[in-house]
């Protein structure tokens, strides 16, 4: 049984801008109960509607999400349907080591997803549910300048790997491999020129959802780095290079 948007109660995170604001757009048009969350909420520009709650919650840390749990429980009695979009990216040349530095951005790309999909788990014991992590085709391959960003998404992927087994057959954990995005996230990174090709932010959303909707255990809004992926690897290395060069002209 496929999951049903329609009178579904569903938990996004990194819902205040890309991504995450497409996908709270495109679910508002559904009959569904969502609880809204970011570490900004309050910048979000969208309409009052019954069974839309909007919440700051700070991921990085395991009491903000267990907060959110107990927030999205008090307001819609379960959850069917989490999507785990929170998520940052720095773009720099790695010269000394900063230990906080490195951990900020795995708690919030990586270990928190986790922590919320074992929570997931949890919580609702045998019942039927969908946990969506959002990673990157970063992922599959890293670029320079983004080597932290692209490690934090290997590891949520290798994580998506294993514990999708570990599941009962009407619990779904789908990752989502996007590459790059027609949004605001790598300028806030610090890159004003992000990797090439990318993709709308309407059509990823789309994607997504579609992909939710026929329980996929891997969703790739671009069906081109799907196959390089599965049948011409080599090909992804020629994108390395390309951002190579370019890492060597900004930051030298």
């Amino acid at each position: 049984m496929y999951m049903n948007l329609k009178n579904a109660n569903i938990v996004l995170t990194g819902a205040s801008s890309g991504i995450g604001k497409e996908l709270l757009d495109r679910l508002m048009e559904y009959d569904c109960t969502i609880v809204a969350t970011a570490r900004t909420m309050e910048e979000v520009e969208a309409p009052e509607r019954k069974n839309v709650y909007f919440k700051n919650f700070d991921l990085k840390h395991p009491s903000e999400i267990d907060g959110l749990f107990d927030y999205a429980f008090e307001k819609m009695g379960r959850i069917d349907l989490f999507i785990a979009n929170a998520g940052f990216m720095y773009y720099e040349k790695i010269d000394s080591p900063d230990y906080e530095h490195i951990e900020e951005i795995f708690r919030v790309n990586t270990t928190g997803a986790i922590y919320a999909a074992v929570k997931m788990k949890e919580i609702c014991g045998d019942r039927p549910y969908n946990f969506v992590a959002v990673s990157s085709g970063f992922g599959f391959i890293s670029y320079p300048g983004y080597a932290l960003y692209c490690s934090t998404k290997a590891a949520l992927r290798g994580f998506g790997q294993g514990y999708k087994y570990e599941l009962k057959p009407n619990q779904h954990y789908q990752s989502v491999y996007p590459i790059a995005v027609k949004t605001d996230f790598f300028r806030k990174a610090g890159c004003d020129a992000p990797p090439k090709p990318q993709q709308s932010v309407k059509h990823v959303a789309k994607t997504i959802l579609r992909g939710i909707e026929k329980d996929k255990g891997e969703i790739y809004p671009s069906k081109s780095f799907w196959f390089m992926k599965t049948f011409m690897p080599y090909l992804l290395n020629l994108g390395v290079l390309m951002e190579k060069r370019k890492f060597r002209k900004n930051l030298p």
